[in-house]
């Protein structure tokens, strides 16, 4: 039962905790644990990561998790006739066949063990009897606790021990699905009492809005729906949804400084090694060719508004796209205005 409390408290998995060393707590630098807080973090926990190469294997953990380790460790010494400075391989040792001490209880066992916990009868919240067996659940719960509570991707996925962030986010999808599955099932209420007549994804999308921070911009705005996700990176210039006004004159100016000046560097390079200037139908010459049109564009037409001008220029990032003049306030090829 310890081995499982552990697994449920961390998110670890059933062989990371039954190959813990002995003694796996050290203290974290710097840190009085007795001053911190009951909630807070008080020892750094390492585990065996047995899935990932590379991948980190410390935790912090708090009092709980600290406490259920020292109640293993006592157990441990009055099973194996320990002393207070004796000590042998593993946290949880096989409990035959292992004299010394020196296997660590087998994930096999450990899952078949614990199937003999039903017998306790618990239940969860909807009245069904909790399904110990399953204990790889329990990492999933930490997860999407964790990113439910607003931590970062990143944290996450140091905190599980993910080598890339696409394997965490596969819990943020699955989050973020139930959540407007969910959302969507209910009906809105207002406070009179009355169903909110608002279409249900409009208003999904405006609940969402504050935790879209990967549509904030240096440079402008996204005007993507907040539940549609983004996949061009950083690439707004060359985006439809893409909109700016003239408060980000000069941060478009600086980019714009900022992407011509390695154009000039590789032009230069390639000249000096090839006689002759980089090919334009080149990718990374295309690429940074079409932004570059983008924000000199953007910044005709921002120029062009007075100073104190709220209007924002809709669509910029098609500005360089071959039908659309060079002149600022132009309208396409089709006649469409740009602002």
């Amino acid at each position: 039962m310890r081995a499982w409390l552990i697994q449920a408290m961390t998110g670890r998995r059933a062989s990371e905790v039954l190959m813990m060393d002995f003694e796996p707590l050290s203290g974290i630098p710097g840190l009085d644990a007795a001053a911190v807080p009951e909630v807070g973090m008080v020892a750094r926990l390492r585990y065996q990561q047995t899935k990932i190469d590379a991948a980190p294997n410390t935790i912090l953990v708090g009092r709980d998790v600290v406490e259920i380790i020292r109640e293993q460790q006592a157990w441990v010494r009055e099973h194996w006739h320990l002393g207070p400075a004796d000590t042998i391989r593993y946290l949880f040792p096989k409990t035959t066949g292992n004299r010394h001490g020196t296997k660590s209880w087998e994930t096999s066992n450990y899952n078949h063990v614990i199937k003999d916990f039903h017998h306790l009868e618990l239940r969860d919240s909807r009245g069904e009897l909790l399904l110990y067996s399953r204990s790889h659940r329990r990492r999933h719960i930490k997860a999407t606790t964790l990113i439910n509570a607003g931590a970062p991707i990143h944290v996450v996925q140091r905190y599980l021990g993910h080598l890339s962030p696409e394997m965490t986010m596969r819990y943020a999808a699955t989050l973020a699905s139930t959540a407007e599955r969910e959302f969507l099932a209910l009906a809105k209420i207002g406070r009179d009492g009355r169903e909110i007549g608002m279409d249900r994804r409009d208003m999904l999308e405006l609940v969402q809005l504050d935790r879209r921070t990967d549509r904030i911009l240096p440079n402008g705005y996204c005007l993507l729906p907040p539940t549609r996700s983004c996949d061009k990176g950083n690439a707004c210039h060359g985006c439809d949804h893409f909109a700016t006004d003239r408060t980000f004159l000069p941060d478009i100016q600086r980019q714009l400084a900022e992407t011509q000046s390695p154009v000039a560097t590789w032009q230069a390079r390639h000249t000096e090694r090839y006689g002759e200037p980089m090919s334009g139908t080149i990718v990374w010459m295309e690429q940074r060719a079409a932004e570059i049109r983008s924000m000199q564009l953007e910044i005709l037409a921002l120029e062009a508004q007075p100073a104190d001008s709220t209007t924002v220029v809709r669509g910029a990032g098609v500005l360089g796209r071959t039908g659309y003049q060079d002149a600022a306030g132009a309208s396409d090829s089709k006649g469409a205005s740009r602002s």
